[in-house]
């Protein structure tokens, strides 16, 4: 393996580091009124996908040589996301769910109230064929 592809190995896994650790703490941020049992196995599922999409990154760039130093740079990649860019991205986040949750707030609304009107109907319906079902027993 030549400099050249060493120094693409390495640049190529501190940015999925870097990228993974992005993608893994937007999912757990989304997942996070998700019962455990589910939310584990989904982190798994996750975890797992990362490991065949990063192998099979290195098998396209150099034939899927593994070495220690590839892995330290995905930590390092990691570290440098929670140091500079993890809670800025989080910030952002919440803005744009503030924002997304603000402009489907009118929506959520109205069609709370066709619900509640809906359930009281059919709560009337159901006193009204319970009321002719008692009137039926009590002829016969």
């Amino acid at each position: 393996m030549d400099l050249l592809v060493q120094f693409q190995c390495l640049f190529y896994s501190f940015v999925y580091g870097f990228i993974m650790s992005g993608i893994y703490h937007i999912l757990n941020r989304f997942l996070y009124k998700v019962p455990c049992i589910l939310r584990y196995m989904f982190q798994i599922i996750i975890g797992m996908s990362f490991g065949v999409l990063y192998f099979y990154g290195l098998v396209i760039i150099n034939d899927g040589i593994l070495r220690l130093y590839f892995f330290l740079m995905i930590f390092i990649g990691y570290l440098f996301y929670q140091k500079y860019y993890a809670y800025h991205l989080l910030y952002y986040l919440e803005k744009v769910v503030f924002f997304i949750k603000k402009i489907i707030s009118p929506f959520i609304f109205f069609f709370h109230r066709i619900s509640v009107i809906i359930q009281k109907r059919m709560r009337k319906v159901k006193e009204k064929w319970q009321k002719d079902k008692d009137d039926q027993n009590i002829e016969n």
